[in-house]
């Protein structure tokens, strides 16, 4: 499977840039013939502040030809247009404000206003030719690299056949939008394999973004729960997560060298050269990670790499299972576990190694083997969804207790008077929107509670159902405007109405 990278935010654009970095002799930064990056890899970076594609020096604008390029997706709506007025003056949210992107639910209400708004859709649609221009425009980018537009327009075969997002779990641009961006490509393609990495950002003070913890905790989770809660086919094939708290542990707030071994450890996956013979069709393994399942899996990296010598599938599938996790969980509660190694390996071998030490059927892991470099031998087993335990949040070191915390985080953030998250000076409507989405009956609040509930359990998956901002079912929405027409009228208009409707009816028969 050869994937497309795409870098979403400040975090998103780093790692996008160790895994499009040219292998091939170049001048300040350019390429002296074709662009060659590992793995045969393409993509690019999406950002919503302009002043962070200034302070760097890899990405190019795409729109004026630069690969790898870098794209901002709100850029094609213009400040002067009707729909940039409309969603202004009816839901108080400026899309052309610098840097827009920069909140799980800014966004999220942005993009559902764009799905269900007639008019704003009407009027995006007669300006830009699409019901929704800055996601259109985004894919438009990505779709490119991919053996979709290869299909189209009769590309090459180095094209993309998948597509993996990476975004900092941050609470920033990645954050909010790496689910609006997945929902909008199923639309397309139900069944094109989409990926997407998420760093969970370290504890305490984020000393990049300067944002505390809770407010972080929030985006994270709202994040988080909007990816899982998608149906298969509708969702992503996989979120694979990664805690910068023990990257951090293992090499200080060094962010360069952390975005390296992250890319290091990432390798195994998006690299070519399989063994002759093992190397399945795209559609294929994606099959493999949502088989049996309903909802998105949870997908815990865990790697090693070691210098080659004979025989080395014991001590790989040990060392990336007990010290090589980049997220803590319990490889024993994983139900599946695929397997991708680079070096001159044993299939059987590697699959006996990773079961004794996961404690996971061997029939249950599935192995890919890749050639790889002359001097070492590497491996990242993915474990999918290794949690379940009851009260395995109290456990240190486990999915359960870290993901836990965040939710707490999130709700203690939720709670804070300061975080002014219903914010004075938007509209009635969207004041009432927000407030109901968080505090309501039915909102995340009583949600992420329940979720907390159900990881104590030991149940998974502990995110069920995605709560939406503006957009509700449509029955929901009819029982809402019945009740309150029923309170606003007297007897006596319904006994006319009634009436009116029962001649209307007789006279269209004849009567």
């Amino acid at each position: 499977m050869r994937l497309c990278i795409v870098g979403i935010g400040g975090c998103g654009g780093h790692l996008a840039e160790r895994f499009l970095k040219n292998q091939d002799v170049a001048i300040l930064n350019r390429s002296l013939g074709e662009h060659v990056s590992f793995g045969g890899v393409k993509g690019l970076w999406l950002e919503a502040d302009v002043q962070e594609t200034q302070n760097q020096r890899f990405f190019g604008s795409v729109d004026r030809g630069y690969y790898p390029g870098f794209f901002i997706p709100h850029d094609v709506i213009d400040s002067e247009s009707k729909t940039s007025k409309l969603i202004v003056d009816t839901y108080g949210y400026d899309v052309k404000k610098q840097g827009f992107m920069r909140q799980a639910e800014f966004l999220k209400a942005v993009f559902e206003i764009f799905r269900t708004d007639e008019e704003v859709k009407r009027a995006a649609l007669h300006e830009y030719d699409s019901e929704n221009p800055i996601l259109r425009g985004a894919w438009d980018k990505i779709r490119g690299y991919t053996t979709l537009a290869a299909l189209q327009e009769n590309s090459g075969s180095d094209m993309c056949d998948g597509i993996l997002f990476i975004v900092s779990l941050g609470g920033g641009t990645g954050t909010g939008f790496v689910n609006p961006i997945t929902r909008y490509i199923r639309e397309e393609r139900p069944a094109y394999p989409v990926f997407v990495l998420g760093v969970l950002t370290e504890e305490g003070t984020d000393p990049q973004q300067r944002a505390k913890e809770p407010k972080r905790a929030l985006g994270a989770t709202i994040s988080l729960c909007d990816l899982m809660t998608k149906p298969v086919g509708i969702g992503v094939d996989g979120i694979i997560l990664v805690d910068n708290q023990i990257m951090v542990d293992k090499l200080g707030q060094d962010y360069s060298a952390i975005d390296d071994f992250i890319h290091q450890a990432m390798r195994p996956f998006v690299a070519g050269r399989h063994y002759p013979g093992e190397d399945p069709p795209s559609l294929a393994m994606r099959e493999k990670f949502v088989e049996g399942l309903d909802r998105p899996p949870i997908l815990v990296p865990c790697y090693w790499r070691e210098k080659r010598r004979k025989r080395p599938e014991e001590e790989l599938a040990k060392l990336a299972l007990t010290e090589g996790r980049l997220f803590g969980c319990d490889p024993g509660k994983a139900d599946r576990a695929y397997v991708f190694t680079r070096g001159f390996v044993d299939q059987k071998e590697i699959v006996s190694a990773v079961a004794r030490y996961s404690e996971i059927p061997a029939e249950r892991i599935e192995p890919w083997r890749k050639l790889g470099e002359n001097h070492a031998n590497e491996i990242l087993i993915l474990l999918r969804n290794p949690y379940g335990q009851e009260r395995g949040c109290e456990v240190k070191g486990t999915l359960e207790h870290r993901l836990h915390k965040l939710i707490r985080m999130a709700l203690l953030y939720m709670d804070d008077p300061e975080a002014n998250l219903v914010m004075e000076g938007m509209p009635r409507p969207t004041k009432e929107a927000i407030k109901d989405y968080f505090y309501g009956d039915d909102g995340i609040r009583k949600r992420f509670e329940e979720a907390l509930l159900k990881i104590e359990e030991g149940k998974r998956p502990f995110f069920l159902e995605e709560r939406n901002i503006f957009e509700r079912s449509s029955r929901e929405f009819d029982h809402q405007q019945i009740h309150q027409t029923c309170q606003e009228i007297d007897e006596d208009d319904v006994r006319r109405i009634v009436q009116a409707e029962v001649s209307k009816a007789l006279a269209e028969r004849g009567y």
